[in-house]
C-alpha cells in the first residue's frame, strides 16, 4: 500500500509540473514581479521539480528488493523524461529571472521578457514534449487507478468474505456447543454426585498404605495392570471411603498418566447406593454417569458417539453401553480410561448382571476398572482368582487405632482423665481389636463413648460400655430398637417398614401423613387441594426431626441436601444411617416389624396415600409471604405418579387388591392441577398421546385396567388421536427419568395383552399415520426385532417369554396378507424385513419356524370356506 502511494505521488508531481510549465509557456507575456524577482509560477515550478527528483530517487529499488511493478516503472520513466525538460525550462527561467539586487528592476524585467520572446522556438518544443508527456501520464494514471481500484475492491470483498466465513464459523461452533450441551444435559441427573458427597472423607494419616506397592499391588495395577482390581471388604469396613480417597488422590492420577503415556487419560467414578434413588442403584445410572464424566471432559467426542435427539426420552441401558463402547474404540482421540465403581453389592439387580457388564467394559484394552464390594459368592467367583485385589479389613487396624486415639484424645474430658487414670489408654487398642475391620462399628462405639464423656462419666463406665457393645452390628441395631420407648413401638415399626419399602428416600414432611393414617385411613381422599404456609411447613419438619429421633434413634437420619428447591416439601429426605441398617431390617427384622405395626398395615398402601397427599400439597408453591401459588411442577408430578404405580402394581400382584380409589384421585388431582392447559396432563411428558389408563396398562395394573374396561366397554376401540390401548400393553416403554422402573424390563405382560384382547382390542388396528401403516401386531414384531441382540440370533429376554405368544394365536389369522402374515417393514438398519425374518431375529431359526407353522395352522382354520356355488365355477 505504501508503494502505491509513492507511485501516485510521483504521478501527481509530474502532472503538477506539466500544468505549471504549460501555463508559463502559454502566458509568458503576462509577467509581473515577485518578491524574489521571478514569477510566482517559476518559484513553484522549482519546488515541484525538486519533489519529482526526490521521489524518483526514493522509488529506486535496492538490489535485494523485489522488482518494481509496471506502473511504478512507467511513472519512473516519465519522471526521467521530465528531468531534462525541467533542467531546460529552469535554464530559461533563470535566464529570464530578474535578480533581487538589480537596479532598475522594471526596465530589466522588460528586457528579460524580450529575451524570452527570442526563445520562442525552444519554448514551442518544450510545449510539444510536455503535451506528449501529459497524454501518456493521464493514460497510465487512469489505467493504474482503475486497476488499483478493482484490486482494492477485490481485497475489500475478500476481507468481507473472510469476515463472513469467520462469523459463520463462530455461528457453527456456537451451534455445535449448544448441541453438545443439549446432549450432556440429557445425561446429567440430579443425584449423580450426591452419594460421593455424602461419603465421609478419610481421616487424616489413614489409608496411605494403599499406595505402598508391597502392601496392596494397587500401584502396580495402576501402572501396568489391566482388567479389574477388586477391593473386598465386610459390610461397614470403609470401602466407599477408600474408593472416594483413591479415585481422587494425586498419586492415583499421576500413576495413571504414566500408564496412559502419550494418550489422553480419562477417569470417572460411580458410587452405588442401595438406600438411595433409583439412578444411584441401577446400570443405567452407572453407565450414564460414566459417559457424562468422560464427555464433559472432552466434548469433541459427543457428536461422534451420541445421537442428537432433542425429543428423546430417558437413555436406555443399551444406548449408553454402545456410546461408551464407541468412546473406547474411537480414533479421533487416542485415550485410556480408568473407572472407579464402588458398592457392587448395592446394585439393585442380579449380581451376575453387573459383573458381566463391568467385565465386558474392562475387556477393552484401553479400559481398566477398580471395583469394591462385599465378599458375596458371585463376586468371589468372578474376582477372587485374580492377583489384583485386597482384603480391606486386613489392612485397617492401625488406621482405626489412629482414628480412635485422635477422636478421644482431642476430647478435653478424656484427656484430663488419662492423666490420672492410665487405664483410659487401654480403650484405644481394645476398640481397634474388637472392631474386626468394621469402621461403622468403630464409629458407633466412639460416638457412644463421647456421649458418656459429655455426661462426665469416668473410666469404669466407659469400659463397661465397651464391653456391653455387641461384636456384631446386627445385635447392636437390635439393641437400639429394643431400647426405644415401648409406647412408640407401633409408630416406630411403621416408619421403619415405610423406609425399607420405599424405592427412594422419602420426604420428612410426609411422616405427618403417616401419622394421620393412624386415625383416618382415607385421609388422602378427604384432603383438600391446598398447601400449608411456609411457616407451617417449617414447623412440621422441625417437629418431625425430633420425633424421628425419638422413634428411630440413630438408625434413620435426615439428609438436608436439597434436590428439589429451597422451601419445597420434598426437601429433607429420610435415609438410613448405613446400608447395613436397611439390610438388617429387611432381612432379619421385617417380620417383627410387621407384628408391631398392627393388623392391616401395608407400607406400600401407606406410600400410595402419602404420594396422593404430597401431590395435593405440591399443587401449590410457597411464596415468601406464605400465600399459596399454583405451581404445576411437571417432573415432580410424573415422578410421584411413577412411584405410586410401582407400589400399586406390587399390591395387585401379592394381595390381589386394586388401588383404584387412590389412582383415580391422583388422576383427578393432576387434571385439576393442569386444568388451564389444552393438553391432558399425562401428555406433557410423553411425546405421543397418552391417557392415565394407558399409563396403568404400561405399569401392568391388571385389576385396575380390568375394572375400567368393565365399566366402559368402548375404551378399547376409541382412538382420540393416540395409539390403541393394546399397543401400550405390547410395548410398555417407560419414560420415567428417576424412578426404579428404569431397571424393570419393558417386555410385554402376557396377561395384560390377554385382558385387552378379551375386551375387544384389535391387533390389526392401525397405529396411525406416523407409524407408516403398521398395525399393533406388526409394529410389536418390528419393535421386538429392533431390540434383539443381533438379527438371526435368539434374544434371551424374549425367548424366555415365548409363552406370551400363545395369547396371540387368535390374532395370527387376521394378519395382513394371504401368505400367512408376510409384511414389509423398516428394520433396525434401514432394510426391509419380512415377519419371518423378524421372528428369526427374535427367537432364532428353529423356534421361529415352529412359530410360523403354528401361525399358518391358525390361519388355515380361520380362513373362510368356499361355497358350493364358487366350487361349481372352479373357484376354491
Amino acid at each position: 500500500m505504501a508503494e502505491a502511494f509513492a507511485t501516485l505521488s510521483i504521478a501527481a508531481n509530474i502532472a503538477q509540473f506539466l500544468d505549471y510549465a504549460r501555463q508559463l509557456i502559454s502566458h509568458s507575456k503576462e509577467i509581473y514581479s515577485s518578491l524574489s524577482g521571478s514569477l510566482d509560477e517559476h518559484q513553484a515550478l522549482k519546488l515541484i521539480i525538486a519533489d519529482i527528483k526526490n521521489l524518483a530517487q526514493e522509488s529506486q529499488p535496492a538490489s535485494s528488493i523485489q522488482p518494481l511493478d509496471a506502473d511504478k516503472l512507467g511513472f519512473r520513466k516519465l519522471a526521467a523524461e521530465c528531468e531534462p525538460l525541467a533542467d531546460k525550462l529552469l535554464g530559461i527561467l533563470e535566464d529570464l529571472e530578474v535578480p533581487n539586487d538589480a537596479r532598475f528592476r522594471r526596465v530589466r524585467a522588460v528586457r528579460q521578457t524580450i529575451r524570452g520572446v527570442a526563445k520562442k522556438k525552444d519554448i514551442q518544443d518544450l510545449q510539444r514534449r510536455i503535451a506528449d508527456i501529459d497524454v501518456r501520464l493521464r493514460e497510465r494514471a487512469s489505467r493504474m487507478l482503475q486497476e488499483r481500484g478493482n484490486e482494492a475492491a477485490r481485497q475489500q470483498q475478500a476481507g468481507f468474505d473472510m469476515l463472513s466465513k469467520q462469523l459463520l464459523s463462530l455461528v457453527e461452533e456456537g451451534q455445535l456447543v449448544a448441541q453438545q450441551q443439549t446432549i450432556l444435559q440429557t445425561l446429567l441427573f440430579e443425584e449423580m454426585e450426591q452419594r460421593e458427597e455424602a461419603i465421609k472423607d478419610a481421616h487424616k494419616t489413614t489409608l496411605d498404605w494403599m499406595f505402598e506397592r508391597n502392601e496392596t499391588q494397587f500401584m502396580n495395577w495402576l501402572e501396568t495392570g489391566n482388567g479389574i482390581y477388586w477391593v473386598k471388604g465386610k459390610a461397614g469396613s470403609g470401602k466407599s471411603t477408600l474408593m472416594k480417597y483413591v479415585s481422587n488422590h494425586r498419586a492415583t492420577l499421576e500413576t495413571l498418566r504414566g500408564w496412559a503415556g502419550a494418550e489422553q487419560l480419562f477417569t470417572a467414578n460411580f458410587f452405588f447406593w442401595n438406600s438411595g434413588y433409583p439412578m444411584q442403584k441401577s446400570q443405567v445410572g452407572l453407565l450414564q454417569s460414566l459417559l457424562y464424566q468422560v464427555l464433559r471432559t472432552y466434548p469433541a467426542l459427543i457428536m461422534e458417539v451420541c445421537p442428537l435427539d432433542p425429543f428423546r426420552g430417558p437413555w436406555k441401558r443399551k444406548e449408553l453401553f454402545d456410546a461408551l463402547d464407541k468412546v473406547s474404540k474411537q480414533t479421533t482421540l487416542l485415550a485410556k480410561f480408568c473407572f472407579f465403581v464402588d458398592g457392587l453389592d448395592e446394585y439393585e439387580g442380579d449380581d451376575e448382571d453387573i459383573i458381566a457388564l463391568l467385565q465386558e467394559l474392562a475387556s477393552c484394552p484401553s479400559i481398566k476398572i477398580c471395583v469394591s464390594s462385599r465378599p458375596w459368592n458371585a463376586f468371589l467367583d468372578a474376582f477372587d482368582d485374580s492377583k489384583w485385589k485386597l482384603v480391606l479389613e486386613d489392612l485397617t487396624r492401625d488406621d482405626m487405632r489412629k482414628y480412635v486415639h485422635t477422636m478421644l484424645i482431642q476430647n478435653q474430658a478424656f484427656s484430663e482423665m488419662s492423666k490420672y487414670d492410665p487405664r483410659c489408654e487401654t480403650l484405644v487398642p481394645q476398640i481397634a481389636r474388637k472392631a474386626q475391620g468394621v469402621w461403622l462399628w468403630v464409629y458407633l462405639v466412639v460416638r457412644d463413648l463421647l456421649r458418656d464423656l459429655k455426661g462426665e462419666e469416668e473410666y469404669p463406665l466407659l469400659q463397661r460400655r465397651l464391653d456391653s457393645f455387641p461384636d456384631e452390628l446386627e445385635r447392636y441395631f437390635e439393641n437400639i430398637i429394643d431400647r426405644i420407648d415401648r409406647i412408640h413401638r407401633e409408630e416406630t415399626a411403621r416408619i421403619f417398614l415405610v423406609a425399607v419399602t420405599a424405592v427412594q428416600p422419602f420426604p420428612l414432611f410426609s411422616l405427618s401423613y403417616l401419622s394421620m393414617e393412624a386415625t383416618d385411613k382415607d385421609y388422602a381422599i378427604r384432603m383438600e387441594l391446598r398447601g400449608p404456609s411456609i411457616q407451617e411447613a417449617f414447623q412440621i419438619k422441625r417437629k418431625w426431626r425430633k420425633l424421628l429421633n425419638s422413634r428411630c434413634r440413630d438408625l434413620l437420619e435426615v439428609d438436608h441436601t436439597t434436590l428439589v428447591g429451597v422451601g419445597s416439601f420434598l426437601d429433607d429426605r429420610v435415609e438410613f444411617l448405613h446400608r447395613t441398617v436397611r439390610d438388617f431390617l429387611r432381612n432379619n427384622y421385617q417380620d417383627e416389624l410387621r407384628k408391631r405395626a398392627g393388623d392391616g398395615f401395608d407400607a406400600r398402601c401407606s406410600l400410595c396415600k402419602m404420594i396422593v397427599a404430597l401431590s395435593k400439597v405440591l399443587a401449590f408453591d410457597l411464596a415468601e409471604d406464605g400465600t399459596h401459588l399454583v405451581f404445576p411442577n411437571l417432573e415432580l408430578v410424573h415422578d410421584l405418579v411413577d412411584e405410586m404405580l410401582l407400589y400399586a402394581q406390587s399390591i395387585e400382584r401379592t394381595e390381589a387388591q386394586s388401588m383404584a380409589r387412590l389412582l383415580d384421585e391422583m388422576d383427578r388431582v393432576n387434571s385439576l392441577r393442569f386444568n388451564n392447559s389444552c393438553v391432558y396432563w399425562t401428555n406433557k411428558r410423553h411425546y405421543q398421546q397418552c391417557t392415565f389408563l394407558a399409563l396403568a396398562i404400561r405399569a401392568g395394573l391388571r385389576l385396575y385396567v380390568g375394572e375400567k374396561l368393565e365399566v366402559d366397554k368402548m375404551l378399547t376401540t376409541e382412538k382420540h388421536g393416540h395409539p390403541p390401548l393394546l399397543d401400550y400393553a405390547c410395548r410398555p416403554e417407560r419414560n420415567s427419568t428417576s424412578i426404579a422402573q428404569l431397571e424393570q424390563d419393558n417386555d410385554p405382560d402376557p396377561q395384560m395383552v390377554h385382558l385387552l384382547l378379551e375386551h375387544g382390542s384389535d391387533p390389526n388396528q392401525l397405529m396411525g399415520r406416523t407409524y407408516k401403516g403398521h398395525t399393533v401386531w406388526t409394529f410389536f414384531i418390528l419393535s421386538c426385532y429392533c431390540r434383539s441382540a443381533r438379527p438371526g440370533k435368539p434374544n434371551k429376554a424374549f425367548a424366555d417369554r415365548s409363552s406370551m405368544y400363545r395369547y396371540r394365536r387368535r390374532t395370527c389369522a387376521q394378519l395382513q396378507g394371504e401368505d400367512g402374515g408376510l409384511f414389509e417393514a423398516v428394520g433396525r438398519d434401514g432394510t426391509e424385513v419380512s415377519i419371518h425374518a423378524a421372528l428369526q431375529g427374535i427367537f432364532g431359526v428353529h423356534q421361529a419356524a415352529r412359530f410360523a407353522l403354528r401361525m399358518e395352522e391358525v390361519a388355515q382354520r380361520n380362513r373362510p370356506r368356499a361355497s358350493s356355488f364358487w366350487k361349481l365355477l372352479g373357484r376354491t
